[in-house]
């Protein structure tokens, strides 16, 4: 048997997918489900076969958890980044190392000593991204400048940092990337973006190529940066509402964007499209809706929402997973074909026995979705 999800009245505010990651004292177990595509093991269930139920991610024990909470997930075209507010990463798919594949999450090649304190990590279609205040190291493939090493480095098998960068007197805030290109924001409010630049996603002066970390310019400071797949969301302070997008124009993602954005609490983008968040509960989108990707009108007050490459969850403040936008490959759920519902209902096994847990954070990829648990308080 299964069952909607209800996750209590308590949403703590600092389990959030797009905080800056800090070190904690305190010991947290949390249970982690993913479902969607899983051809590389970039689910972290041990084999490599789509599922469309959420599975338990360190399976076959239904006891086991994560040894602290869930900071931010992020996906790539085939492989899955954790990381916990331990200052610890896990990886698990494609490692782009001789086409060796990790169907359970592991540590991921990072230097000794490892860099600390992590506060942000990003993914492009087969490169990530690990930033502390001082550094970004980057590892994998690309071919137009998605690790930022220079000019013909086109792999890094092992965590390697990006020289230089960031500017003197400046910290790195958090970073966000997309299919091929990235961008890191800075404390000063600066934006810094390298990889495809083709469609203008880094700014006025198009280049297929940017091989080291460009300056972005913007005529507001900003605090979040979102990069669909051939645009880049610049986005003020929530009470200003200013905001910039960068880049093409497809589906109307800058064409049909609102005139402001006060308010926002959290945004996301897909491929080819954008959610946000507001903190009165609802929801903003606009972009490509061709599988239903934009959000539904009717679901209430949201609390949290996680935005994949066409799909997105949200968790609502009733206590409801929802999943809607292309599902092809289980990543909303299992789908009925009598349903006329935009937005499906995710259904938790009863065998994982977590009726005294709460949902603290949602992830979404590449046709992957991930939910995360923690004991009520």
């Amino acid at each position: 048997m299964t069952r909607p999800w209800l996750s209590g009245l308590s949403f703590p505010r600092h389990h959030h997918l797009h905080s800056p990651c800090q070190p904690t004292t305190s010991l947290k177990m949390t249970t982690l489900l993913s479902f969607g595509s899983n051809g590389s093991g970039q689910l972290g269930l041990s084999h490599q076969e789509d599922v469309s139920s959420p599975s338990l991610v360190f399976p076959p024990h239904p006891s086991s958890t994560l040894p602290s909470s869930v900071a931010q997930i992020a996906a790539g075209g085939n492989h899955t980044l954790l990381l916990l507010t331990n200052n610890q990463v896990l990886y698990s798919g494609d490692s782009h190392n001789n086409n060796k594949i990790t169907p359970t999450f592991t540590p991921p090649p990072l230097p000794t000593p490892p860099p600390t304190p992590i506060r942000s990590i990003s993914a492009t279609w087969s490169a990530s991204h690990i930033a502390t205040p001082s550094q970004i190291w980057v590892h994998g493939h690309g071919t137009k400048g998605e690790l930022a090493l220079g000019s013909g480095i086109t792999s890094a098998t092992s965590f390697q940092p990006i020289p230089n960068f960031p500017p003197s007197n400046t910290t790195i805030v958090s970073i966000s990337a997309s299919m091929s290109h990235a961008v890191a924001v800075l404390n000063n409010g600066q934006v810094y973006g390298w990889g495809a630049g083709r469609k203008g996603q880094l700014g006025p002066e198009p280049s297929p190529t940017v091989s080291s970390p460009r300056l972005v310019s913007c005529p507001f400071p900003v605090v979040k940066a979102l990069c669909g797949k051939e645009f880049t969301l610049l986005l003020g302070p929530p009470q200003t509402g200013e905001f910039l997008v960068l880049g093409s124009d497809k589906f109307g993602v800058k064409s049909n964007a609102p005139s402001d954005l006060k308010g926002w609490k959290d945004a996301g983008a897909s491929w080819g499209s954008v959610i946000l968040l507001k903190e009165d509960g609802s929801l903003i989108s606009w972009g490509r809706d061709d599988h239903q990707q934009l959000a539904p009108s009717d679901i209430g007050p949201v609390e949290k929402i996680a935005v994949g490459s066409e799909h997105a969850l949200a968790l609502t403040r009733d206590g409801k997973v929802l999943a809607w936008g292309w599902g092809e490959h289980g990543n909303c759920g299992s789908l009925q074909e009598n349903n006329k519902e935009r937005a499906n209902v995710i259904q938790i096994p009863d065998e994982y026995n977590l009726e005294d847990q709460e949902v603290t954070a949602l992830g979404a990829g590449c046709a992957t979705s991930w939910i995360a648990f923690e004991k009520r308080r």
